[in-house]
């Protein structure tokens, strides 16, 4: 599997954990200190989030992320 294939598979997940919790996107942007418009393009693949803002997004959905 490719890396943009993984960030598909990644991105597609964390919307889902998101919707399930409750959560919209201008909420989740709020806890991670980022504006509503970066979130929505980290969903759609456009844009990167640094690792520290990855992790608190885990913890903001309750969900955990392992690298390998």
């Amino acid at each position: 599997m490719s890396w943009q294939s993984e960030l598909v598979v990644l991105t597609s997940r964390l919307r889902k954990a998101r919707v399930n919790n409750g959560l919209s996107q201008s909420q989740v942007a709020s806890q991670l200190g980022i504006c509503e418009r970066s979130y929505r393009d980290f969903e759609a693949g456009k844009r990167d989030l640094s690792s520290s803002r990855l992790f608190k997004l885990a913890q903001t959905l309750g969900i955990r992320i392992l690298i390998s």
